[in-house]
Parts: structure tokens; sequence; C-alpha cells
């Protein structure tokens, strides 16, 4: 009688086993199904603005156009600042003045971080850089102290930046995660004008910018 139902108990466990083995492995598959993005290649695109006060300190604000692996529209509707699901906005930020070389302006900006949001219901407004850092924070990257330059109307500033923390998301019925898209961090590349536009009474400056984010190279790329 022991043994018969000793026998039973561990089929019954035996089964239970299985069915949660396919359930963790079958899940486990699933997220690795999501491959990081290859070095050097666009992670994503962004449009944004510079906001800053007459002592150098501001913020970066903006949206995301594309990102990599996503394929479907990041917009609800027309794009547009006001209908991206995707937007980011770093921390307070300092610019610090460094002497011209001959027509280069040069100047330092702080280390800090940079966020990415995912908002169900957009409400971007370039007139509110705080909508920008509204609804799911998804990821954030850390960045050290970087050179920026400007020459004429243009600004151009290139830096890398560290991934320190992401969680998943659900996009159009698939769960993404930058752990899995850019797991050893980005280097931007972006450019801005220097024709300042009206910015915010805290920030009174603001300056148009937009750029690319590609992927850093490491064990977990393959390179």
């Amino acid at each position: 009688m022991f043994s018969q139902r000793y026998r039973k108990f561990r089929q019954a466990c035996t089964g239970v086993l299985a069915a949660l083995a396919i359930l963790v492995f079958g899940s486990f598959a699933r997220s690795e199904a999501q491959e990081p993005t290859p070095a050097a290649q666009a992670v994503w695109q962004h449009v944004g603005r510079v906001y800053l006060n007459a002592t150098g300190a501001g913020v970066y604000a903006g949206y995301l156009v594309n990102i990599n692996g996503i394929t479907n529209s990041l917009f609800n509707g027309s794009p547009s600042p006001g209908t991206a699901y995707f937007t980011f906005s770093t921390d307070v930020l300092t610019l610090t003045p460094l002497p011209n070389n001959a027509d280069v302006t040069l100047s330092f900006v702080s280390a800090g971080t940079f966020s990415v949001y995912y908002n169900t219901s957009p409400d971007g407004d370039w007139s509110n850089p705080a909508t920008f850092a509204s609804g799911q924070l998804i990821a954030t990257f850390h960045r050290n102290q970087t050179l920026y330059a400007e020459i004429g109307p243009i600004g151009f500033h290139a830096l890398s930046e560290t991934l320190v923390s992401s969680r998943s998301f659900t996009f159009d019925g698939q769960t993404y995660n930058f752990n899995r898209i850019a797991p050893n961090g980005i280097t931007f590349a972006q450019f801005f004008s220097t024709a300042a536009q009206t910015g915010t009474t805290e920030y009174p400056y603001a300056f148009a910018g937009a750029g690319s984010v590609m992927a850093v190279g490491g064990i977990l790329s393959g390179l």
C-alpha cells in the first residue's frame, strides 16, 4: 500500500517538475530570443533639446524615433513630441566653459545619468521638459564628464554611457529590456543648433538637437 502511494506521489511530483521546467525554460528561451544589438550598430535615434540657464545648469530631454528590434511605429499617431511613446531626460547637468580653440567653442558636460521612459499615454511638450520624464522608467545610463564642441552654428557631442539599471517593458505585445538590447552600454553621436529657442522659466534657453546611439561591443555581443 505504502509503495503504491509512494509511486503515485513520485509520478505526481515528476509531472509538476516537468511542467515547471517547461514554464521556466520556455520563458527563458523567449526572453533570450531578443539578440543584443551588434557593436557599432544603431540602438536608437532620437530628437531632443538642451535646456539651460545663465549659470550653465540644465537638462537634456526629448524622444526616441526608433529602437533596434522594434519594427512598429513608436508613435501614437503622426510622429511628434506629443505622440512619442519613448522619451528621455538627463539629470540636472552643468556646462563648464573651457578656453576656445581658435573658432571652436568648448565646454565640459558634467557626469550624471540619462534615463529612458515608456509612456502609454504620450504627452511630450517642448515647453515643459518634465513631460519627457514621465511614464515607466525602463533604463538608466551613466555618463562620465565629456567634451562638447561648437563650430559656427553647429554643436557636436559624442560620448559613451554604461547601463546601470533596466526594467522589462511590453510594447505591442512583445517584451523588451535594455539589458538585452544594449547590455554593454551605448555611444552617442549628436548634433545641436546654436540658435536659441524659447525655453522655460527655470531654463530660459533651449537648443534643438538630434542624433543616433550605437551599441558598445563586449563579451555579451560576441566582440
